[in-house]
């Protein structure tokens, strides 16, 4: 659990992340909300609102009726600053201060792969919707990895950050790369015993998900450290590469990674949760736009920059796969920024 300070900074942090985007995301979660409205004449409830990033996006007539949940006092009262007409409400996602059938819709951003118990969030959901009415996920940052990585834990795969190529050259960032768990033991000690450096630079780091059943906090936070540096992953790259190479050639199998978009991973338990408890799943995809906008002072040698579920490509010219088509080049001066979000929409039977 972050302490009041560590949850500001987070808060504060995805902010600044999300700053440059700010123009593409609003534009994405406007046309989701135009295809997909809420029901007329009643609120919309955002759960888990942190300190209102998605308030700022959301369209007016939307906004105007639109009544904040958040369990954390501070991120509630960071909310709260926002302006004088915000309703907050502390509660978590599993009980709602909220009559049945009372919202005609609900947001929310970044929330479902934070969920302790996704049943009973699903189960408040459908209670405090009105017949028709629609639940609207967004997701633009990467995912959290305990549940997936628990899901993994008994399974004989390790998973690490991909370092085999770009993320974003997939529709699905393809964030997390799975290596057999036998395969990874053999070639540490295999590198240990040949003198390699990749036994000794990740041996320590890979120890928390050796063992016969990872604790998931200790694997999660290693992953961390090596997906969290641009110089660990690049080391981490050319030493197992190198291990691999040098290990194939004394009859050791070579590396044969596995894909894991850990954002395909939600896009299934919600897809679960929301089939089982009847909804009907309207839209499950990553949906992208493209802006053009002046450089800012820090982007004077950037001519394109992307954010898709976390991953961030900053880049001199067009790269050649973009999120959203083939839009014109930016003229001299401007810099074409494109953003992808998961949005998941769910709409409760009228029945």
């Amino acid at each position: 659990m972050k302490t009041d300070d560590e949850l500001r900074a987070s808060l504060a942090l995805l902010e600044r992340r999300r700053a440059p985007y700010g123009a593409a995301l609003q534009a994405i979660v406007a046309d989701v909300l135009r295809r997909f409205p809420p029901l007329d004449g009643r609120p919309v409830l955002e759960i888990g609102a942190g300190a209102g990033q998605l308030r700022g996006w959301l369209p007016q007539a939307v906004r105007a009726r639109t009544v904040h949940s958040e369990p954390s006092r501070a991120a509630a009262e960071a909310l709260h600053r926002r302006g004088a007409d915000v309703d907050v409400a502390r509660a978590p996602a599993e009980a709602l201060p909220v009559a049945a059938g009372a919202c005609g819709g609900v947001v929310g951003l970044c929330v479902f792969d934070a969920v302790g118990d996704a049943q009973a969030v699903v189960a408040e959901i459908a209670r405090v919707l009105a017949p028709g009415g629609r639940f609207v996920h967004l997701l633009d940052m990467a995912t959290l990895l305990e549940q997936p990585f628990e899901k993994l834990a008994g399974s004989g795969l390790v998973p690490i950050p991909n370092v085999f190529g770009d993320p974003g050259d997939h529709e699905w960032p393809l964030d997390v790369v799975l290596l057999r768990r036998d395969w990874l033991a053999n070639l540490l000690r295999f590198a240990g015993d040949a003198g390699h450096p990749f036994a000794a630079a990740f041996a320590p780091i890979f120890a928390p998900f050796l063992a016969d059943r990872y604790d998931v906090a200790a694997a999660t936070n290693a992953f961390k450290t090596i997906a969290g540096s641009g110089d660990r992953r690049r080391t981490l790259a050319a030493l197992l590469t190198s291990a691999s190479r040098v290990s194939v050639a004394e009859s050791h199998p070579p590396v044969d990674p596995l894909p894991f978009h850990s954002g395909r991973y939600l896009q299934s338990r919600l897809a679960t949760s929301f089939g089982n408890a009847g909804f009907a799943v309207e839209l499950s995809e990553i949906v992208a736009t493209a802006v053009r906008r002046p450089a800012a002072d820090d982007e004077k040698t950037i001519r394109y920059r992307s954010l898709c579920l976390g991953h961030e490509r900053l880049e001199g010219a067009l790269p050649r796969r973009l999120l959203a088509g083939a839009p014109e080049p930016p003229r001299e001066g401007d810099i074409l920024v494109e953003a992808g979000v998961f949005a998941f929409v769910a709409r409760r039977p009228t029945g």
